[in-house]
């Protein structure tokens, strides 16, 4: 199962994270999201191959205080072929169907 993981102390390691989760089972991999100067987000992914472990931790860390923050700790969605990324398209799509956008003829 993978993880998404909010809030994070910027100063928390991977391997820190990691070692917090492995408590709970096998833990396959860890990776925190970076802006373009190398900090920390304060965000990231873990991936779970054993569902329950997963589970456990997700019921065990979230609302947890790390380091001063309360993180947040869920099953990460999935995202659609029809996500907010792709609404320009969709838009797009409506328009060379349709001929209108909102109401409007083009």
């Amino acid at each position: 199962m993978k993880l998404f993981i909010a809030n994070l102390p910027h100063k928390l390691s991977e391997a820190e994270l990691k070692q917090m989760l492995t408590q709970f089972g096998q833990v396959h991999s860890v990776m925190l999201k970076m802006d373009e100067d190398g900090k920390r987000k304060g965000w990231g992914f873990v991936e779970m191959p054993v569902n329950d472990q997963a589970k456990a931790a997700i019921s065990a860390l979230n609302e947890k205080e790390i380091y001063g923050r309360k993180i947040t700790v869920k099953e990460a969605e999935e995202r659609g072929k029809d996500s907010s990324g792709n609404f320009r398209k969709l838009r797009r799509e409506y328009r060379d169907n349709s001929g209108e956008i909102d109401g409007n003829k083009w």
